[in-house]
């Protein structure tokens, strides 16, 4: 059966075939073979189009429609649904036909560059798609759509800095500041330079990223890493630590970096003072759980159970109790309490079971759940949306 959609876009094709023989007809009769065939011609797309043959019949009604004003949008409309059925060679037959034959007819023609562009990136063509965006992207009511099609190539071939200069174009042509896109970019660059050993352009590329976006998380982590790994533990300290003014939500996936920061640097006695005050500003069963390590390494796995206890009377979390009971199991062991545990012994199982494979992070914008941290939703493909989930089994 033919597809509803197509049928009702070849009804009007064929009533504009019709409506074009039937204008020929009075035409004077210089020429009266070509009539003939005109009118053959239609008859047999309308026979294909009853024996529910529509490729045939799309095939026959295209070179029957002259391209003007008035038929242009069927053109377009035709090559679209081609592109919707997955047709693509055939789209952009029908729009490349469409390019050549509107002439002087600029708004047409740009239309028709616009739907071929989008065949090609359909077709997987990004060259092609690239230079026609790029043509359109400086034409005047087409620049918006060009050049965000254009960052999505770029974002495909990983070519950043394209990506840097489209986005301040696009800056530029809708009035919207992007830095907090821009700043992504850069540290994409900054990780490929890290990758390929250039420490110092890396260094340079993360520090560009907080220059375009001040609240950079990702930029902040970045440079606090370089500056780690070269050895300036107090640089990398103050970097990770400003991650709290920038978006309090990483926090969690700052914590561990401070924590480091402040045992390479021999500051140990400073860490549980830090850590007590972001649990108090800001809560986070990872915050609680460093706490706790502190406490049980200065004072011993007893004070750590009862500092954990009294926490967790307030806040439920799954991780938390995962971790009391396997400080618990700790102060039980040398064979005494072996009902208890016994008893520790299935809860810290059960805990375990209700944590495993269980998603850490979660996007904001579209739900999507991830146990590792993408500032880049795999899903809807939105930047900074993919932060720790909270509530029992998370934060």
């Amino acid at each position: 059966m033919i597809g509803l959609d197509l049928l009702w876009l070849l009804l009007p094709v064929a009533a504009a075939s019709g409506w074009l023989v039937g204008r020929r007809a009075v035409e004077p009769r210089e020429a009266p073979p070509a009539r003939g065939r005109l009118g053959s011609d239609y008859y047999r797309g309308i026979n294909y189009l009853l024996n529910e043959q529509p490729d045939k019949a799309i095939e026959v009604f295209i070179e029957l429609l002259e391209v003007d004003s008035e038929t242009a949008q069927t053109h377009i409309a035709l090559g679209n649904l081609y592109r919707r059925r997955g047709e693509v060679d055939r789209a952009i037959r029908i729009h490349q036909n469409l390019v050549s034959r509107a002439g002087d007819r600029s708004g047409e023609r740009h239309d028709a560059l616009l739907e071929l562009a989008q065949d090609y990136l359909s077709a997987g063509l990004l060259d092609r798609a690239e230079n026609l965006f790029l043509e359109l992207s400086e034409i005047s009511g087409y620049e918006v759509q060009a050049l965000r099609q254009l960052i999505d190539i770029y974002e495909q071939e990983r070519d950043w800095e394209k990506a840097v200069r489209s986005v301040r174009q696009l800056e530029r042509v809708t009035g919207n500041q992007l830095g907090v896109v821009i700043a992504h970019y850069q540290c994409e660059e900054a990780q490929r330079l890290r990758a390929a050993g250039d420490a110092g352009a890396a260094l340079a590329q993360a520090r560009a990223a907080l220059a375009s976006h001040r609240g950079s998380v990702r930029a902040s982590l970045l440079e606090g890493e370089l500056l780690q790994a070269s050895g300036d533990i107090d640089g990398a300290l103050d970097a990770f630590r400003r991650v709290e003014t920038q978006d309090p939500d990483y926090i969690p996936v700052a914590v561990p970096r401070i924590e480091e920061c402040f045992r390479l640097g021999g500051r140990r006695g400073e860490l549980g003072a830090v850590l007590e005050r972001l649990a108090e500003a800001h809560g986070g069963v990872t915050v609680l759980l460093a706490r706790a390590k502190v406490v049980a390494e200065a004072e011993g796995a007893r004070a750590a159970v009862d500092m954990l206890a009294a926490a967790l009377r307030s806040r439920s979390s799954v991780r938390g109790l995962d971790r009391l009971v396997e400080l618990e199991r700790q102060l039980l062991r040398g064979g005494r309490e072996p009902r208890e545990a016994a008893h520790l012994e299935i809860l810290s199982t059960l805990t375990r079971e209700l944590l495993r494979d269980r998603p850490v992070y979660q996007c904001s914008h579209c739900g999507f759940p991830a146990r590792s941290l993408h500032w880049q939703c795999p899903s809807c493909k939105h930047w900074n949306t993919v932060k720790p989930i909270r509530g029992v089994d998370g934060e």
